[in-house]
């Protein structure tokens, strides 16, 4: 491969490594640290943690592949819990996306659906329609933005500003998504193909011109 090949190659390569900064787990091989955390009770705003579980593994029935499943734990409202990937300074996120499965039927508790927690402060998503998940896979998208599906605090907190979000996400604790929409018995939700989306900060831009520009020297002086 000679100078004119080599550049237009080194030149995707960080392109990849700068862009495609999103964070997934589509439990391919195993649970990939995801657990269960039990809240109190999101619709009276009680967000005390009275327990944590291991979710189920399941090999098939994914979409496509292998699954997260949990069953209602105990009397509170249960969450997939994201690991360490997910966690800590995410400023760059955009989005999150994820597909769950559900009972079918029943369907008759309607709370917070995503909830982000970081420096302090709790941003609660709830989508607007309800989200009505079943036996099929649903699969629920959300921008992490301003807007009137997103509350700081409480369900009935004031709406979150860009400056709540960048707080959260510039040191995000915890990412949680419901998986109780039944009130009063025992049902199993499922999750797969869970993505934080990310862009590269104005910074990581920079370092990839740099790199570019750095390269193409000594290229050139080979």
């Amino acid at each position: 491969m000679n100078n004119n090949q080599i550049l237009p190659v080194a030149i995707a390569l960080l392109i990849s490594q700068s862009v495609h900064a999103s964070v997934s787990s589509s439990f391919d091989v195993n649970s990939e640290n995801w657990q269960i955390v039990s809240f109190a009770d999101f619709s009276q705003n009680n967000y005390s943690i009275i327990g944590q579980y291991q979710p189920s593994y399941i090999s098939g029935g994914g979409n496509p592949g292998n699954y997260l499943a949990a069953q209602d734990p105990d009397s509170g409202d249960f969450t997939f819990s994201a690991p360490a990937a997910f966690l800590g300074s995410q400023v760059g996120a955009t989005g999150l996306s994820y597909d769950l499965t559900y009972r079918d039927g029943d369907v008759n508790w309607q709370t917070t659906d995503v909830m982000l927690v970081g420096n302090g402060q709790r941003l609660l998503w709830k989508r607007d329609p309800n989200i009505v998940p079943n036996s099929g896979w649903t699969h629920i998208s959300l921008s992490l933005a301003p807007s009137s599906e997103w509350r700081l605090g409480t369900t009935d907190g004031v709406f979150a500003s860009q400056s709540d979000f960048h707080n959260v996400l510039s040191d995000l604790s915890g990412l949680y998504i419901h998986g109780e929409y039944t009130n009063g018995i025992i049902e199993t939700a499922g999750l797969d193909n869970v993505v934080l989306q990310t862009v590269p900060l104005p910074g990581a831009f920079w370092l990839f011109g740099f790199g570019v520009a750095g390269l193409g020297s000594r290229i050139r002086r080979a």
